[in-house]
């Protein structure tokens, strides 16, 4: 059997033609190409090439081999490129579970932006609630997971990916867009949308309890783009978080809410699997992403 060394002389003497391009190919001496050919044929107990006035010519079994060790090295090739794509973090596959609010918020922009410098990254992605997302990462079946809602589960490394803050979304002909923030007692003439099963839902009822206000829900939903879709619609004023694209919405305008509801989203992974190379470079691309879009309502910026 030939070994790696004597397949690489092979072909280098097949594209070269000759021992001594060979030799210059493979930058060794004519000699040690002649002693790693016998050795060769020796092994495979047939002649590669005959010899014919000082020249060397390809045998018929020679001709055959040779379409298969050029395939050889070209998925070795293969497997150095890929190689160097995963030290470079060029390639490779992320796999993410996020809310469907965080999904449309900033992980579409974000993949968008880390894929420009990267086509070849892949992502994977599951859109779906908090619980079924702290369980996959917990159990190692995706690099990261986006939620909002704090975890206590052991088996999760959490951190925040920044800090932004709860805010009213009216369109743009609405009465209070004059102000600089709206609070309780502004919205108690409209008609309020939000999403009563959100983690800081008990923050707002704190709000409107410290205005001495009662909170008064027309439309409870349990999706952000389903607000955002109602108050273009004119059905009201909606207290939700920021995480809608504002150009998504021309028509309507986002106002600070007071007092301050701050909102934390979060990046959990498994805490006994740390982040990929890869994964690491994209959680740093999701970081800006979001300061980005948040930058309008970051919690100490009035």
């Amino acid at each position: 059997m030939m070994n790696f060394r004597e397949l690489e002389i092979f072909r280098a003497i097949m594209r070269g033609g000759t021992i001594t391009e060979a030799a210059r190919m493979l930058r060794i001496s004519q000699p040690a190409v002649s002693t790693a050919l016998r050795h060769a044929e020796d092994q495979l107990g047939m002649k590669l090439f005959r010899r014919e006035q000082g020249r060397i010519h390809p045998t018929a079994e020679a001709i055959t081999l040779y379409p298969e060790v050029e395939s050889l090295f070209e998925k070795l090739g293969a497997i150095q490129r890929f190689a160097d794509d995963l030290r470079t973090a060029h390639s490779g596959l992320i796999s993410i579970a996020a809310t469907p609010t965080l999904t449309y918020a900033f992980l579409t922009d974000a993949m968008n932006r880390f894929r420009q410098r990267r086509p070849n990254v892949r992502f994977l992605i599951d859109v779906t609630h908090t619980q079924r997302i702290v369980d996959l990462a917990a159990s190692r079946q995706i690099d990261l997971g986006l939620i909002f809602t704090p975890s206590q589960n052991p088996g999760l490394t959490i951190e925040d990916l920044g800090a932004t803050e709860l805010v009213c979304v009216i369109r743009k002909d609405h009465p209070l867009r004059d102000l600089p923030f709206i609070g309780p007692t502004d919205i108690g003439d409209f008609p309020l949308i939000t999403n009563a099963r959100n983690p800081f839902f008990h923050r707002i009822e704190q709000a409107f309890r410290r205005c001495r206000m009662e909170l008064d829900i027309t439309v409870a939903v349990n999706h952000t783009i389903t607000s955002y879709l109602l108050v273009n619609a004119g059905v009201g004023i909606a207290l939700v978080d920021p995480w809608v694209h504002p150009t998504l919405f021309p028509g309507l305008i986002r106002k600070r809410f007071r007092p301050r509801v701050e909102i934390r989203p979060r990046i959990v992974f498994a805490r006994a699997q740390p982040l990929s190379r890869l994964a690491a470079l994209f959680v740093g691309d999701l970081r800006e992403t979001a300061e980005t879009l948040w930058s309008e309502f970051v919690p100490g910026r009035d």
